[in-house]
Formats: C-alpha cells, sequence, structure tokens
C-alpha cells in the first residue's frame, strides 16, 4: 500500500465519526477528499454513499453505494444501504432487487430481511413480505419493528389469528410494551373478540395512560360490545389522536356545547371523518334543535345539497376553514359527539326512517334515464370502500365477486359505485346487466335521487349502505369478517337501519360465501316482484 492509500483509508475513520457526532458535511468532505487519492476504495464509497444516505441525498448515495459495490461485489452492507436509499426515493422494486442480491450473500443478515419485509409491505407483496419478516425474526427474536410490521402484513391478508400469535410472542419477549398490547387489542377486535380486546387494551393503558390512541381503540371495542354509553363516553378521546387532530383543532379554543340549553346562541356542528359517519349521526341534529337557539352544520361539499331542507339544520356551512372562519357562532361541538350527549344506548338509538329524503323532482329526472322496461326487480350496487386505508381494501368485494348476482331472471343492476373503482362496471360479470349511469352523479342528493328509484341496494360497507338507510330504502350490507363497531357483534340486523340487513364473512376474506346468500336471497325477491 503506497503512502496515497494509507491517507485514504485514515479518512474513513474520521469520517464515520463527523457522521455521527451529527456533521454530515464534514464526514461528506472527508470522504471526497479521501477518494481523490484512493479512488478505488469500496469502504471510502460506502462511507460517503451512507453519510450521503443520512443527510437525504439519496440519489448521490445510491450512486456512492453502486460504485462501493462494483469495486467490492460481496459487500452486503452496501446492498443494504443501496436499498434504503431506493425505497426512500419510492423505487421499492429495485430497491427489493438490492435487497434480494445482498441476502444471496448475507442470507442470515436479519436486518436485510427486516428492510425487504417492509418494502415488500410497501410495494404491497404481502405473502413475501411476512416470510421475510418472520425469517428476520427467526434470525433476531428482539427485532420489535419485525413483530410490528409481520402483524401489519397479516391483518391485510388478512391472517388475524397468526397475527394474534406474533403479537403474543412479542408480548413474552417485551411484556410491559404498550404498543404490543394496543395492537393485540385491535387484532382480537377484529376477530370479534370484544372482551379480549377490551383486556388488551386495559394492559396497554396501565402501562402508557396518557396515550388517546389506545383510548380511542378501547372505546371502539366497548362499542363493539353493544355497551353504547359506556364506548360514546370514551370515543371523546378520538379528538386527541394525532392522525385526526385535523378535524378538531380550529375548534380547541371555543366552548365545547355539552347537551344544555342554548336558547339565543348559534351552535356550530361540524362535520368530522368520513361521508358514512356523518349520513348515520346526521339524526341527532333535530334533537340538537329541540335544545333551543340557532343550529349551524357545516359538512363536505359534496353533502350539501341533500343537507339543503333537514330538520333541524337553521344554517348551512360549506366544511372548509374559509366558509367557517367567516361564520358566526358561540359554541361548537363535533357530530359523533352527540350520540354521548344524547345518551345513546341500544334501545334508545334514535332510528325513524327516513330521516334524508330526496328532491321529488331529482328522484323523477333520474327514473326517464333507468332504462329498466322488463325489469321486476331494480338493485343498486356498490363494491368498493376507500382504497388508501386498510379498512377500506377489507371492506372491498370488487364486481367480479358479484358474478353470483348474475342471471337472475327479471333483474337489473345499477351502479352506485364511484371512485377508480367504478371503472369495473365496464367489465360487468357475465349475465349481469348492469346499467352505470354514475357519469352523472354530482354529490349525494344525485346518489339519492337514484336510490330512491331502486327496489334494493347491495352495498359493501361505504357512504352508499348508510344513505340507503337514512333514506329507509331495503338494503343489504356485505360486511368482512372484521366488522366495524356500528355493526356489532353476529347480527344479521342493525339497530341503527331497520331497512338494513347485514351479510357477514364466515372468515376474513371469503366472500364467495357473502355473495353465495345474498344470490339466494335476492332470488327469492325478485320471484316475489315477478309474481306481482
Amino acid at each position: 500500500m503506497n503512502e496515497n492509500q494509507s491517507e485514504a483509508l485514515r479518512q474513513v475513520l474520521p469520517g464515520k465519526a463527523l457522521t455521527e457526532q451529527g456533521l454530515p458535511k464534514d464526514a461528506v468532505q472527508h470522504c471526497q477528499e479521501a477518494l481523490v487519492l484512493y479512488p478505488d476504495n469500496a469502504d471510502l464509497w460506502y462511507q460517503l454513499g451512507t453519510t450521503l444516505l443520512a443527510s437525504q441525498k439519496l440519489s448521490e448515495a445510491a450512486q456512492a453505494l453502486r460504485q462501493a459495490i462494483a469495486l467490492q461485489p460481496n459487500f452486503a452492507k452496501a446492498y443494504n444501504n443501496l436499498g434504503g436509499a431506493l425505497k426512500k426515493q419510492g423505487l421499492y422494486e429495485e430497491a427489493i432487487r438490492w435487497y434480494e442480491k445482498g441476502l444471496a450473500l448475507c442470507p442470515d443478515s436479519a436486518q436485510l430481511w427486516y428492510n425487504l419485509g417492509t418494502t415488500l409491505l410497501t410495494v404491497p407483496r404481502l405473502s413475501e413480505a411476512a416470510q421475510a419478516l418472520q425469517q428476520a425474526i427467526t434470525l433476531k427474536p428482539d427485532l420489535a419493528e419485525a413483530y410490528t410490521n409481520l402483524v401489519i402484513a397479516l391483518i391485510k391478508m388478512p391472517r388475524l389469528p397468526e397475527a394474534v400469535k406474533v403479537l403474543q410472542q412479542a408480548i413474552a419477549l417485551k411484556p410491559n410494551c404498550a404498543e404490543t398490547h394496543n395492537n393485540l387489542g385491535f387484532a382480537l377486535q377484529s376477530q370479534g373478540k370484544a372482551a379480549e380486546a377490551i383486556a388488551a387494551f386495559d394492559r396497554a393503558i396501565m402501562l402508557k395512560p396518557t396515550d388517546p390512541e389506545i383510548y380511542n381503540n378501547r372505546a371502539q371495542a366497548i362499542l363493539l360490545s353493544g355497551n353504547l354509553a359506556r364506548g360514546f363516553a370514551e370515543y371523546k378521546w378520538r379528538t386527541k389522536v394525532n392522525r385526526y387532530r385535523r378535524f378538531y383543532e380550529g375548534f380547541d379554543s371555543l366552548p365545547r356545547w355539552g347537551g344544555e340549553n342554548f336558547a339565543g346562541k348559534r351552535l356550530l356542528v361540524y362535520d368530522e371523518q368520513g361521508f358514512g359517519d356523518v349520513l348515520q349521526f346526521c339524526r341527532y341534529l333535530p334533537l340538537v334543535k329541540a335544545r333551543g337557539g340557532s343550529v349551524q352544520f357545516s359538512t363536505k361539499q359534496p353533502l350539501l345539497r341533500l343537507f339543503a331542507n333537514f330538520p333541524g339544520i337553521d344554517e348551512l356551512i360549506e366544511h372548509t376553514t374559509e366558509a367557517i372562519a367567516q361564520t358566526q357562532f358561540e359554541l361548537s361541538v363535533p357530530l359523533l359527539s352527540l350520540p354521548h350527549i344524547f345518551g345513546t344506548t341500544l334501545q334508545t338509538i334514535p332510528a325513524s326512517i327516513p330521516y334524508l329524503t330526496a328532491d321529488q323532482h331529482s328522484i323523477a329526472a333520474w327514473r326517464s334515464n333507468m332504462n329498466c322496461s322488463g325489469t321486476n326487480l331494480r338493485v343498486g350496487l356498490a363494491w368498493a370502500g376507500n382504497p388508501e386505508n386498510i379498512p377500506g381494501q377489507i371492506r372491498t368485494c370488487g364486481l367480479k365477486a358479484m358474478s353470483p348476482l348474475a342471471g337472475i331472471p327479471g333483474t337489473t343492476f345499477y351502479s352506485l359505485q364511484t371512485g377508480a373503482a367504478a371503472n369495473e362496471a365496464n367489465t360487468a360479470p357475465p349475465d349481469m346487466r348492469l346499467i352505470d349511469l354514475t357519469g352523472n352523479i354530482a354529490d349525494f342528493a344525485d346518489t339519492a335521487a337514484l336510490i330512491m328509484n331502486l327496489d334494493l341496494v347491495v352495498s359493501v360497507d361505504t357512504a352508499v349502505a348508510h344513505l340507503a338507510g337514512a333514506l329507509g330504502k331495503p338494503v343489504w350490507t356485505l360486511l368482512p369478517a372484521a366488522g366495524e363497531w356500528r355493526w356489532l357483534l353476529a347480527r344479521s340486523d342493525t339497530p341503527w337501519y331497520p331497512t338494513m340487513r347485514l351479510f357477514r364473512q364466515g372468515t376474513p376474506g371469503d366472500w364467495n360465501s357473502v355473495m353465495t346468500a345474498v344470490a339466494r336471497e335476492l332470488r327469492m325477491l325478485a320471484a316475489k316482484a315477478g309474481m306481482t
């Protein structure tokens, strides 16, 4: 080794030290100066790439790490960090290839298996992700993050019993981790094991008594068990959960209405969470009005026309920061706090229907476009939830899964599906007479008018089901095995909507048995309609 090479190698240690001291710019400079002297040193290129990665200079980091690998093809750590640089740039498939190359060299690296697993989870390639994360745990049983991500993969698949077992393993290794007990509660709740879930959340709260996320999760397990009074009382914690704070933070400085008479004052009841939540809980607004004063209701633009003549609303406001800033009011309350304020139990749910109506002129206009001559039964279909979150993905069955409904004599189907999944109507199952008028739907008022021209709505757990129930239309709601708290446990009916029937999966992911049951009931209904 010549003098220049020795100097280059001596530069590696100061570079590492500077990085550890939080001085990445100086570390980069050290590496670059050393590389001028010794451009063929893989360790220097690796140190440069790692430092650039820590500085979020991702493209430059990837370039340096590739150079390290070119010089030293068996450099497993470089493969790992190159995968990390690519993953952070959203180049997931390329990152996966480099992680796999690294594992070919170093199959016993728990970190490489973990990074491969989390990247596969992002893509998502769930089964492969679960295998990689399980291998990481096998190699390093105390790798807590691997358990967390493996549980996410198993829940998404969904393989809930396995998720519970993994969480129990994690608890055995680290019994005082509140997050693990919280995740166990969620997995148990998703299996409908409300009592066990509540016990897991109790333990998590004992370990971390100030975490609003855990209280919010326990509230939903309590609601699932049917104890609405206690569940809605604890559900106040949702307003403190970080990911929901955007719904409430603009109202923190204002007096919160607690149910008292407010004669002579203006009360703003404001929209929160999803469309389905608004459609379900707007039923409480007439009860609010009965306590006196002026009721203002802010909601999202697609709901405004639907609520134009809603009883109990004195002033309707679009739920935007600008519109609310221009509104004068003395009190405020989030919509989903109303069930607690009114002391709701299973026996006292305000369930008089319809509590929403559609405009008669709009109903007539939609009827003229229905094209349903020779039809005995008109059935609306919605087959997908929100693809951007796990619950929405689990609730989605897809139009193809509804194939058993095709070919029922005298039945015409109408798409009620919006969003990207609406395109599935273009490739309807064979023998399914499906008419798609959703291109003419501008908002929920249009959807309501279309539903009023139908005999039945068959929908996954999405806003369409809530709308049909609020309109008093017969609606069959298709539920995954991991049913949400509002549908309670093991019921085929719901106290929230008298005209709704629930069809539940027996096992996670099994939509076929659900559709078989729906098809059987629909055939009987169509036969009755044909006899009248």
